[in-house]
């Protein structure tokens, strides 16, 4: 150590430093830590200081710091530079400078205020104040030595190894002294053994070490040896002290002892005695009473001071205070680590530091003596406490209620934990493996308790592993998880604790907890008209007809019925992600997920006192996923004794609850739930007088159903499969309500330009008496005139929007939508037109309600019944997305529930039993040669350029190149002449329309009537091309036709047995059933569609089995169209006939991979 030849105000360091750093500092300082510094004056006012500072790990810390002061001691700059990770102006460094600082103001070189002026003391009293001054000292130092003892790091044992063969590096232990200390320094060099006597050579300082003069064992010790320390003046490279320090110290030890050339020494050039590695040797101590202090002092005679002794066995074994301690045995020739059993590696080094303890300070030290000295022998003066070891923890678990500040954060219960040793109760302790025992005081004796740590540790593991975790203030807690999962605490008081008191714990709980949890089993369901709740004389009136109804839910709790609406909001917060969510975020899971996680019980807050409600949810289920839905579109508040529904909303939810769910009162509104899902029968209706057809039963079925919406203000889809007559009842329905007086304003019926001329001749066929009036031409707008001279009003889509004014000025008794797809997308102007018209009853007629996705039922509802399904956005949310993205069965379930009373659909099978079989069947080709290698060309182009812009754009931006790359793929497959380049045009190779010309001739030689459907009027004419070199005839019908009927008449009548029709044109509207073969040349990519096409044979007036053949190229984008079919089907189907959903998603980004893959992969 230096003498620091200014004063240094330790106090100003705070204007340096932050206050954290400066009590860390300080607290190192304190601990001894400074091991050894320098100082140098580098002008007036500046040090320099270097040091080492003992930190965490094994090797101490290398501090440099640079300081100006001013005459007064104050620290003007302080810059400290460190080898630890924080690097500059850390705790090590604090310390240096207050070891300096503790340095300057022993020295007394710094000037110091005037003492007052006072008499001389005598020498009686000198004494006592140098006893008193010894006293305080000693005391002191025993405060900085007991702390140090949780600080000092942990070092690993020493352990021996085998020894290389000898060679002519020696290596050199030498004692040296530090302070009052003696310890061990190592160096190296070269020697020589004597060859006419014994003994070694003195032993040459070695600068350098080079491959060829050590082995490889030796270099390694070197560099140990070398990073001891660094080059010091007056010192060679070799022979430069190295205190054999921690870790790298131990293992440098190791190495050299290994060699067999360690030596024992007392200067750097003289070998003595040689030296191995032994085991650890264990210190004894004892406390021996001081004679005096190391100047000559006698000791304070009234309060002696005793030194903890160590001592090692053997008389030729000395121990060196080296961190950590080493000894050396001359007469055994080995060295090694020193251990004391009972001792933590870290806190030897301290014991061999202990200062003299004066006997006042036993009184003031004696619990933290026992504690730190358990396993040493005490103190002459304290007395050893009784031992209590042995005994099992028993656990203890208080549980009581988090403070509400906290339960957001770390739950509903605090638990806390205690440890119960022959009725000591200890808290758990953070150590999982320790010797030191715990001294307690009770009635004034002391206990010296051995705690079992293990089983401590493993009963909170089982906490733990129970989801309990502590929080900062030491409480036992379990945060609370997600909306959809009740607190576990609940769960547990609901069985009064039994997991914790299962697993042995002594389970003890707050007043507040008794009887926390009261059970509701019972669930009540009232629905009246608005005004007429339960129990009052109106309740069971007629509501047939009121547009307002009240819906009330109570539970029973003593016999007392309570309201529970306002604890809605609450429970559908809890029940939100588990049902769907209140506000329709999507979940992005799989159903069976949510569904696998819905509570059996749910825990609602008590309004009055303390604790909580547990309710049942599966009679709550049903009825809540009604009213999510409901609060959801229009935020309802529930802060009253009932929820007002409009009559739309109580059918809407009705319908959504099915059979299973019941409840009291409105009594109409449940029997016309019932009716419209099927569970009760429809009132029967007459047929109209003036019907010029018989109905088939499920004609009258259909017409029972119409009036029953209309008698109820309703509105449906009539979705027949094509040909079963939707048009035939929907006009008997307009009939029944003229001649019953109901149509005081014209009827609308809207449909493709197509079907108009159909919708005139059956009208004048089946019901004369309608006056029907066709609005359409030039010559419209005159006619329109005359609207109230009519009964019915047909129209086409195409003007909606363009006679906007004319529509929507009129109120009309009913509008009809026929091949209502055409309305699928509600942005339209068509459909938008639609969903503003004035009616009193509306009606949508299709085959096909949905062709691609939920969105277009939307369209639908939103065109009949406002409202029904909720906003677009809220439709999306809660169907489209759950269902055709994650496959969520549920929500489909829900939603068929919600849709079906309004839509009446029969299919062929099951009315038309008289209907001869569709046989359907795939004709594949092969494409081959150039029409191959043009297909896999122009897929490798597209590819990249779909590739290209779904990585810039996406899938919902990238639709022009989606689609003109799937184009051109099946042009290659139906003919390569479609594909609209100069090297396509080439091609004279179609080996589709080569397998068409030999399946036409042959059908046609057989009698059969055929139905050919292309998408591509283009393709068309290149057949008409080979059925010309053929000379087979054939008519044809495009948007293009002119005399539509005459064409139409041609082939019914048996003149032309082939008909080539564009997909879009005659894919609805026509009544083809003397035809018995459909050909669909190039697939298209919506099932329906063709479903469509195929039925103008296939329907009620077909003699003849059906055959259907879809040509198909193996391998190409036409295979996966059908795949696409099959899905798109799917979908519709699980609608119409509820078959369980499909699980993976519908149309992502896949497909289009999947399409653009290699011909024939």
């Amino acid at each position: 150590m230096a003498r620091v030849p200014l004063f240094i105000d330790p106090k100003s360091l705070n204007t340096q430093v932050s206050t954290v750093t400066l009590a860390r500092g300080g607290e190192l300082y304190r601990s001894l830590a400074v091991l050894d510094y320098e100082v140098d004056v580098v002008g007036d006012g500046k040090l320099e200081l270097e040091g080492e500072v003992q930190g965490s790990l094994p090797d101490p810390y290398w501090v440099n710091v640079t300081l100006h002061t001013a005459a007064n001691g104050l620290i003007t700059y302080f810059d400290g530079n460190c080898s630890c990770p924080v690097g500059s102006d850390c705790k090590h460094a604090i310390a240096l400078t207050l070891k300096a600082a503790s340095e300057s103001e022993r020295t007394g070189d710094s000037p110091a205020p005037a003492a007052p002026s006072a008499k001389a003391l005598t020498p009686a009293e000198q004494e006592a104040v140098r006893v008193q001054t010894a006293r305080l000292s000693s005391q002191q130092a025993v405060d900085q030595w007991l702390g140090g003892f949780a600080e000092a790091p942990a070092d690993t044992p020493l352990s021996t190894s085998a020894a290389p063969p000898p060679d002519q590096m020696v290596y050199m232990l030498v004692p040296a002294t530090k302070g009052a200390d003696t310890v061990l320094n190592i160096g190296f060099g070269l020697s020589r053994q004597m060859v006419r006597k014994s003994g070694w050579a003195k032993v040459r300082p070695l600068d350098y070490v080079s491959p060829a003069s050590a082995s490889p064992e030796d270099r390694e010790a070197v560099q140990l040896l070398q990073a001891l320390g660094a080059q010091t003046y007056g010192y060679s490279a070799s022979t430069m002290p190295r205190q054999l320090t921690g870790e790298v110290g131990q293992l440098a030890l190791r190495l050299a002892a290994g060699t067999g050339r360690l030596f024992s020494a007392s200067d750097w050039q003289t070998l003595e005695q040689p030296l191995t590695l032994g085991p650890p040797r264990s210190v004894q101590w004892r406390w021996e009473e001081n004679k005096g202090t190391p100047d000559g002092t006698a000791t304070d005679p009234d309060d002696p001071a005793w030194t903890l002794q160590p001592q090692l066995d053997g008389a030729g074994t000395t121990l060196y205070r080296n961190t950590p301690p080493l000894y050396v045995d001359l007469d055994a020739g080995v060295c090694g680590l020193v251990e004391s059993p009972g001792i933590a590696p870290h806190d030897l080094p301290l014991l061999l530091k202990a200062p003299p303890i004066p006997r006042s300070s036993f009184a003031r030290h004696q619990t933290t003596l026992l504690r730190r000295l358990s396993h040493l022998p005490l103190p002459p003066t304290i007395a050893r406490p009784q031992v209590l070891e042995g005994v099992a923890p028993v656990a203890h678990l208080h549980l009581a209620p988090m403070a509400p500040a906290d339960v957001p954060q770390w739950g509903l219960v605090a638990a806390r934990l205690q440890f119960d040793y022959a009725g000591f109760r200890l808290q758990p302790s953070d150590a999982q493996h320790s010797t030191t025992p715990l001294l307690l005081e009770a009635d004034g004796k002391s206990m010296l308790v051995h705690r079992d740590l293990e089983a401590e540790h493993q009963a909170r593991e089982r906490l733990f592993a129970l989801g309990l975790v502590a929080d900062p203030r030491g409480r036992l807690c379990v945060p609370p998880g997600p909306p959809a999962q009740p607190s576990v605490w609940l769960q547990w008081a609901d069985t009064d604790f039994a997991p914790l008191r299962g697993t042995g714990w002594v389970v003890t709980l707050d007043h507040l907890l008794h009887n926390w949890i009261t059970r509701v089993d019972t669930l009540t369901v009232a629905m009246a008209p608005e005004g007429n709740l339960p129990g009052s004389s109106q309740a069971d009136g007629d509501d047939s007809r009121t547009p307002w109804f009240a819906l009330s839910l109570g539970v029973e709790i003593n016999g007392e019925r309570h309201n529970i609406l306002p604890w809605l909001p609450a429970l559908l917060d809890q029940l939100g992600p588990a049902m769907g969510s209140v506000d329709g975020t999507e979940d992005g899971g799989d159903n069976s997920a949510r569904t696998a996680q819905m509570p059996h019980y749910v825990y609602l807050p008590q309004a009055i006192g303390r604790g909580y409600l547990r309710l049942p949810t599966a009679p709550l289920r049903p009825w809540l996923q009604a009213l999510l839905d409901l609060v959801g579109e229009r935020g309802q508040v529930f802060d009253g004794d009932s929820l007002r529904l409009s009559r739309l909303e109580a059918l809407r939810m009705g319908a959504a609850l099915g059979e299973g769910a019941q409840w009291e009162g409105a009594a109409s509104l449940h029997r016309l739930v019932q009716q419209l899902a099927g569970q009760t029968n429809l009132p029967d209706v007459p047929v109209p007088t003036g019907l010029v057809a018989s109905l088939r039963p499920y004609q009258q079925q259909g017409l029972n159903w119409l009036q029953f919406l209309r008698e109820h203000g309703l509105a449906g889809v009539l979705a027949d499969d094509m040909g079963l007559g939707k048009t035939l009842q929907t006009l008997a329905h307009i009939l029944l309500e003229k001649e019953q007086g109901r149509l005081t304003d014209a009827a609308l019926i809207v449909a493709p330009v197509s079907l108009m001329g159909n919708w005139l001749r059956e009208a004048a066929r089946f019901t004369p008496g309608l006056r029907t009036l066709v609005l359409h031409g030039q010559d419209r707008h005159g006619a329109a005139a005359d609207i109230a001279d009519y009964d019915v009003v047909i129209a086409p889509y195409s003007l909606l929007q363009r006679d906007r004014d004319l529509w929507l000025a009129r109120r009309w008794h009913l509008v009809v939508l026929d091949e209502a797809q055409n309305i699928k997308n509600a942005s339209t102007g068509a459909a938008q037109v639609a969903a503003e018209l004035d009616a009193t009853h509306r009606l949508c007629l299709s085959g096909t309600p949905m062709e691609n996705h939920l969105g277009e039922l939307w369209s639908l509802f939103h065109f009949l019944m406002p409202g029904f399904l909720g906003s677009q956005k809220r439709f999306k949310e809660l169907f489209r997305t759950p269902i055709e993205k994650h496959g969520d069965s549920e929500r489909l379930t829900q939603l068929r529930a919600r849709v079906t009373p309004f839509m009446l659909r029969r299919t062929k099978r099951e009315v038309a039993t008289e209907l001869p079989d569709k046989v359907e069947s795939i004709a594949g080709v092969t494409l081959e040669g150039k029409q191959a290698d043009l297909y896999e060309t122009i897929r490798l182009t597209t590819e990249k350029a779909v590739r290209d812009a779904l990585a810039d754009k996406g899938l919902a931006q990238s639709q022009i190149q989606i689609l003109d790359a799937l184009l051109k793929l099946r042009q290659v497959c139906c003919d390569p002449r479609l594909v609209p380049l100069a090297s396509a045009q080439k091609i004279q190779q179609s080996a589709k329309l080569d397998l068409l010309m030999e399946l036409l001739p042959e059908m046609l030689a057989e009698g059969r009537k055929v139905l050919l459907f292309s998408q591509f009027t283009s393709m068309l004419e290149l057949i008409e091309d080979a059925l010309r070199a053929r000379n087979l005839p054939w008519v044809k019908l495009t948007g293009q036709s002119r005399n539509r009927d005459a064409i139409i008449d041609r082939f019914t009548s048996g003149e032309v047995p082939l008909f080539l029709i564009s997909l879009k044109a005659g894919g609805v509207g026509l009544n083809l059933p003397q035809a018995d073969t459909v050909i669909h040349y190039d697939p298209w990519w919506n099932p329906a569609v063709e479903n469509q096409a195929t039925d103008r044979a296939h329907r009620i007036g077909q003699k003849n089995r059906v055959f259907v053949y879809k040509l198909v190229a193996h391998g190409t984008i036409e295979e996966r169209i059908l795949a696409l079919q099959e899905r798109k089907a799917a979908l519709a189907d699980s609608m119409y006939s509820g078959a369980q959903a499909r699980k993976q998603p519908l149309f992502t980004e896949s497909d289009i991979a999947e399409l653009l893959r290699p011909l024939g992969s």
